[in-house]
């Protein structure tokens, strides 16, 4: 028999770090694997949602941000035009160059900067005491409207571009009784996210006093 051991079985080498070949104990089995990979698609399917409701709700304030602005800029005008909207369009267009200021019937396009304005007649036909402006939010596609109101609108309603809050009435304004700010949204509003949409939705258009109650359409 040899004097010399195979190296395999020399019990100092082996301590060093030298094996036999063996079978190896490392790494993850299958079973491990899928658990971590389930563990993973638990937390993505709780987290993807509360980012998507965070982004939403981001986007949602960004339009509400601009459209406050807006009013503030159109109140500004209506103050310097001797309390009055009307022309209000092109004043803002000179005051407010950080938006894109549109007609009346064109909507606002999702996550820009464009809002949409229209002067309405309040108490009386052609006072110009109100005014309607409308952005358009990114990712929800929500509408929101907010209107300035100088006057209490008539019961009776005024024909043409009239805030009218007659029950019986086209374009019934539900919400916005007197005199101040309101605000309404729709979701998906697409096409209809335009300032004269209040005024031809139909016979029912609801308004909030606040973006947090703003009226549904």
């Amino acid at each position: 028999m040899s004097q010399f051991s195979p190296l395999y079985e020399h019990p100092a080498l082996c301590d060093a770090g030298f094996d036999d070949g063996g079978p190896s104990e490392a790494g993850f089995s299958l079973i491990e694997l899928m658990v971590v990979l389930l563990i993973i698609a638990i937390l993505m399917a709780i987290a993807i949602p509360t980012f998507l409701g965070a982004t939403g709700s981001a986007n949602d304030r960004a339009a509400q941000s601009n459209l406050t602005n807006g009013i503030t800029e159109a109140s500004a005008a209506y103050q310097a035009n001797s309390q009055s909207f009307n022309g209000v369009s092109a004043a803002l267009v000179s005051s407010a160059p950080e938006f894109s200021w549109l007609a009346p019937n064109v909507a606002a396009a999702a996550g820009s900067n464009q809002i949409s304005v229209y002067t309405v007649d309040v108490a009386n036909s052609a006072d110009a005491k109100g005014v309607i402006l409308a952005a358009m939010s990114k990712s929800t596609n929500t509408c929101w409207w907010v209107t300035q109101l100088a006057a209490t609108p008539s019961a009776a309603g005024i024909a043409g571009t009239g805030f009218d809050t007659a029950a019986s009435g086209a374009g019934f304004q539900s919400g916005a009784a007197t005199a101040g700010t309101f605000y309404a949204k729709e979701a998906g509003a697409g096409a209809n996210c335009k300032a004269n949409y209040p005024e031809n939705a139909g016979v029912s258009f609801n308004w909030g006093t606040s973006y947090a109650n703003a009226g549904s359409n």
